[in-house]
């Protein structure tokens, strides 16, 4: 009996946790995380190693993410590859 229970109340929690993580929306801010937080992580490694002279890059102007977002191209600057703002 004792396990009938438990096994019920388990899945009747998995099943709760499903429904209310369906009904969770991502926020639109999403893509701020994916901004760099310097104009040199913008065109190297972790996230961008692919990057070379030329690409597209992004980051943010301040330390928060809610700073101003700046746009550039990666360039050769004192011996390392940085965003260089356009």
């Amino acid at each position: 009996m004792h396990l009938s229970t438990a096994l019920f109340s388990a899945i009747a929690l998995l099943a709760a946790t499903q429904v209310i993580g369906a009904s969770v929306e991502v926020p639109r801010d999403v893509a701020a995380i994916q901004i760099a937080t310097s104009p040199y992580y913008a065109c190297n490694c972790p996230n961008n190693c692919k990057h070379k002279k030329g690409s597209g890059c992004k980051y943010h102007s301040g330390p928060s993410d809610k700073s101003k977002v700046i746009s550039g191209k990666c360039e050769w600057q004192g011996g390392q590859l940085n965003c260089i703002a356009t």
